[in-house]
């Protein structure tokens, strides 16, 4: 699998910052799905198995952690990476995102070379899967 073949589902309730993550994307070659909330995202999980899924945490109607509970538990899905992207910093959040099934974090406002970065890793960790 080569960069440009990754598919990355982002899961953003906000427009802006579903159209900033996209930006910080696209210049990289990869596929982007982009939906606005996590039921939406969810079924599109279903539907695509991305390589990668990127989630906002705090969202109306399914967090990001419901999210990654949800995708650990389809058989199809528990083995994707998840990178959440979350404006609580605060340890006990952290501790409940990796009890959902959270890879890796990204604190609000986001650096983008770290998101890239991060991005680039969870990639090239892929090819081994």
């Amino acid at each position: 699998m080569t960069v440009s073949e990754t598919t990355i589902l982002v899961i953003e309730d906000d427009p802006r910052g579903r159209e900033l993550l996209a930006a910080q994307l696209r210049p990289l070659g990869h596929r982007l799905e982009l939906t606005d909330n996590g039921t939406a995202g969810l079924v599109k999980a279903r539907e695509l198995v991305p390589d990668i899924i990127l989630s906002d945490v705090m969202m109306p109607e399914m967090t990001g952690f419901e999210v990654c509970q949800a995708v650990r538990a389809d058989p199809r899905l528990k083995e994707v990476p998840i990178l959440l992207i979350t404006a609580l910093d605060d340890r006990a959040s952290r501790i409940e995102g990796i009890e959902a099934g959270a890879d890796e974090f990204i604190s609000k406002p986001f650096d983008g070379n770290e998101l890239r970065a991060r991005i680039r890793m969870i990639s090239k960790l892929n090819r081994f899967r």
